[in-house]
Order: C-alpha cells, then structure tokens, then sequence
C-alpha cells in the first residue's frame, strides 16, 4: 500500500494487487460518502436547517435561483480543486466533505417534492429510487470493467448534452415552463454516459494514488443520476 502511494502507477497498468487496493479505496469512499450524504440530509430536516433553506429559495425568485446555482457551481469547483490536490491528502478528504455538504443542500428541494406527491411518505419514493440508481450504477460499472471497451468517445456527446441542459435549465427558470418526465429521462441517459465516460477514464487515465478524486468523481454522478431518477419517480406521481 506504501508503495503504491510513493511509486503511483495508472491503475490500468499497475499491478493486480495495487489495482485492486485502488478501487476498494475509492468505491468505499464513495459508500462512506453517500453515507455521510444521507446523514446530512437527515440533520438539516431534523435541526431545521431545510426549512429555512426552503423559505430562502422560495423568497428569491428566478434570478436568485439562478445566483444559487452559479454558488452551487463555484463550491463545486473549489471542492474539486481540492479533492485533486495531490499535495495534501487532508485537502482532498475536505475537498470531498465539502461536496458532500452541497450536494445534501442541493437534495433539499426534492426531498421536500417527494413528501409532497406522498402524502408525507417520500420513502415510497426514495427507496425505490435509490435501488433503481444502485442497479444501474451496478450495471454501467461492470460493462466498463468487463468489456474493456473504450469510452473516452463518449466525451463529445457528453459536452453538447450537458450545454443544452444547462441552457433549457436557464431558459425554463425564466420562461416558467416544467421540466416533467421527459426531460429527467434525457439527463438520466445522460448522467449514464457520464458514469461509462468517467469509470473509463478512472480507470485508464488516474494514477493509483488519486483514490479520492476518483471518489470525487464517481460520487459526483451517482449523485446526480439519484437526484433525476427520484425526480422521475416523483414525477409520475403527480
């Protein structure tokens, strides 16, 4: 394990035993991430921290939501800038914390829509939701590991498609319009393509001492891949 921290390799070219340290290093910190996510969560309902947040965004309008989103994208950008600093590996467990923390803030919103179409029951909704996302995530790994196929085409598609939801995102805060089903599916398969796209470039492209920016990485999808399967779930509820 010291040797692979000193004498890092890529983890497609390291040996077996490194390789293997590397990826239960860093899809256990995505499990212990998600663990801290869920935890949280739940402190902001029970402390009144959601709440308040709820009673912000709804006072802010259009633009301030879109103030919320361009912090949103600031924090994530220095939570990343941390979690890849090679130098410190207490900056890159912070780096990792921090987008946890946004990420749960993030979550808020939607926690509160599913209790809504629920009648106050939203683990109809997010338990399922939650499996549904674990089995595809399941899933899009083992293609990745078990084809040995090349992924790193899909980054074109990945950058057009996330333009264009960033702009129907923009255009429907100020036109008024819902985003329904419709849309959720489409960033479901595009969040998919991502996880294929970074699982990937993980493995062919990180170095076997870069276990939490992998986390970093890997935990950013799933999380968002959770956030529109739950949002699709909740959806059809209405």
């Amino acid at each position: 394990m010291e040797d692979m921290e000193s004498n890092p390799f890529i983890v497609a070219d390291a040996p077996a035993s490194d390789r293997a340290a590397f990826f239960r290093r860093t899809y256990g910190l995505v499990a212990a991430s998600f663990a801290a996510f869920a935890l949280a969560l739940y402190g902001f309902f029970v402390s009144g921290v959601a709440e308040t947040f709820m009673r912000a965004i709804a006072g802010i309008g259009s633009w301030g939501i879109l103030g919320v989103m361009v912090l949103f994208w600031l924090g994530t950008t220095a939570a990343q800038s941390l979690a890849f600093n090679r130098a410190s590996r207490a900056a890159q467990y912070a780096g990792l914390g921090i987008y946890v923390l946004l990420q749960a803030l993030i979550f808020i919103p939607l926690i509160y829509y599913t209790a809504i179409v629920t009648k106050g029951n939203p683990g109809e909704i997010l338990i399922p939701a939650c499996m549904a996302t674990g089995a595809l995530v399941i899933a899009l790994t083992a293609v990745v590991f078990m084809t040995n196929l090349d992924f790193s085409f899909l980054k074109v598609a990945i950058v057009i498609g996330s333009i264009c939801a960033l702009g129907i995102v923009i255009v429907s805060l100020f036109a008024g319009w819902t985003l329904g089903t419709w849309f959720s599916i489409a960033m479901i398969i595009l969040m998919a393509t991502v996880i294929l796209y970074q699982t990937n470039e993980i493995k062919n492209t990180m170095e076997t001492d870069q276990h939490v920016a992998a986390a970093f990485v890997l935990f950013s999808s799933f999380v968002t891949l959770l956030f529109y399967v739950i949002r699709l779930f909740a959806g059809r509820r209405e």
